[in-house]
């Protein structure tokens, strides 16, 4: 994968969260477009979020990952009322 075509994911006019598979069988989601740096070989995302006391959403730590070990976007669905599904 080339810094472009996540470049291109995130910035599409019609954002859809997605998940990048890796080659390793590790699975990033992500959720908005903000919360992804872009390098020319590399991207750097959260590895979790957690709440503060007004209950905004904080990362809990970043993971830098290596373009070329990404092996595809797929889409995350989401219902038609327009939430997400709860992870049990």
């Amino acid at each position: 994968m080339r810094a472009s075509d996540l470049l291109n994911r995130l910035e599409d006019g019609r954002f859809k969260p997605f998940r990048i598979p890796m080659s390793d069988g590790t699975i990033f989601e992500v959720l908005n477009p903000g919360m992804v740096v872009v390098s020319e070989t590399s991207a750097v995302l959260p590895r979790g979020f957690s709440r503060d006391e007004e209950g905004r959403s904080i990362a809990t730590g970043f993971r830098t990952i290596s373009l070329p070990h990404m092996v595809q976007f797929s889409d995350i669905e989401t219902p038609s009322n327009g939430r997400r599904r709860r992870r049990k």
